[in-house]
């Protein structure tokens, strides 16, 4: 018999896009043989075709006009269109009937909730860690959040515009560069080749200032996503602590955090992954896959927002375990995550979460899940 928690939930997919036709089936069936599930369904849609029109009347400030503007752009960006479009609304209404006019109204369902940001700045843990660019064997280390619009490298000049750093061809230095991207902060870097790496929070690459020999060589520590020019005279390969990534043209994201299996999600073009054991893996677009040193790789599909929403600001997950969450908490926010209660580790989440601030992150969190949370001095404790 279906529960209360399976109709919130699969609505939520629904909404979003994500069910799959197996549990799409399911419900249908469990909807027609019980009443009570389908009058729950049918408060569900109207509470979020309420909310919508609410929300078109009031005045109100960046949080609420962050839904507002996510739910008319809704068919503006087409590869978000099957799960963002409503997903804010269904935050608002998953916890039950009345909430969100009150959620409206009030600053707060819990003091905490404020007062996360301020407390963060105020221990020093938000954003003051520059990112850094070394040069060579530490020869220099430059801040690349300092407002220059370029760089000197061995009588070479190296462009930044916006948050990206933009080599060219005509740099002919050797020398090997390590891009240091801290907790907290994101950032672009286009290659001497003219690929484009994008690198997440708490990573690092290190890239010559220029490629020669019969290979592309980088190092990868944390992930990034990469969009590689394409040269079948010399293949592209990233090399990370745990496995390597051999590619030609061809776009892909690669996770190699230190404390994780290595993955790797490819869009387009074809890759090979390869373990230190000489075992390899051919994937083709659609295909992710993973590897462990113990159980050797493994071969999935793969949601595309799934993997690329942070390259937007976002984090996307389906099913994914409370405890993964915290570990992205804790690359972007720079907070420890401590679960005062065990059994909410395992406990799955499926949902968009904006990762601009934590304060909206854990209304959010809070909102779909009921837990509670507070900022201490050893970091950020949920129960």
């Amino acid at each position: 018999m279906i529960t209360e928690e399976d109709i919130r939930r699969l609505y939520l997919e629904k909404t979003m896009g994500v069910i799959t036709k197996e549990e799409n089936k399911w419900l249908q069936e469990q909807l027609l043989q019980y009443p009570e599930g389908r009058k729950l369904w049918e408060e569900l849609e109207k509470e979020e075709s309420n909310l919508i029109a609410f929300t078109d009347k009031l005045e109100v400030g960046d949080d609420l006009s962050r839904v507002k503007q996510q739910l008319k752009e809704s068919d503006h960006d087409s590869q978000r269109r099957q799960w963002f479009p409503y997903a804010a609304a269904v935050f608002l209404i998953l916890v039950g009937g009345g909430f969100f006019y009150g959620y409206l109204v009030q600053d707060s369902v819990d003091n905490n909730l404020s007062k996360v940001d301020d407390m963060l700045s105020t221990t020093g843990k938000k954003g003051d860690i520059a990112i850094q660019l070394i040069v060579g064997d530490n020869e220099k280390v430059l801040h690349l959040d300092q407002k220059n619009d370029a760089i000197e490298i061995a009588g070479n000049t190296i462009k930044k515009e916006g948050d990206a750093l933009i080599y060219s061809n005509s740099d002919r230095s050797e020398k090997t560069n390590t891009l240091i991207v801290p907790a907290t902060k994101d950032y672009k870097l286009v290659l001497a080749d003219g690929t484009k790496v994008w690198l997440n929070s708490s990573s690092q690459l290190k890239f010559p200032m220029t490629f020669s020999g019969p290979s592309r060589k980088v190092y990868l520590e944390g992930e990034a996503y990469f969009e590689i020019a394409q040269n079948v005279q010399a293949p592209f390969v990233v090399h990370t602590a745990k496995a390597k990534v051999h590619v030609l043209g061809t776009k892909f994201n690669l996770n190699a955090y230190g404390n994780e299996d290595v993955s790797t999600a490819l869009l387009e073009g074809k890759v090979k992954m390869e373990a230190p054991t000489g075992e390899v893996m051919l994937l083709s677009p659609g295909n992710k896959g993973i590897y462990n040193p113990l159980n050797g790789f493994l071969k999935e599909s793969f949601d595309i927002n799934e993997i690329i929403a942070w390259k937007d600001g976002l984090y996307y997950f389906r099913h994914t375990s409370l405890q993964e969450i915290g570990k992205i908490m804790h690359r972007w926010f720079d907070v420890a995550v401590i679960f005062d209660n065990n059994n909410l580790k395992k406990k799955p989440i499926t949902g968009l979460l904006d990762k601009k601030d934590l304060d909206g992150f854990l209304k959010d969190l809070q909102t779909t899940t009921g837990i509670h949370y507070q900022l201490r001095q050893d970091g950020l404790h949920l129960w």
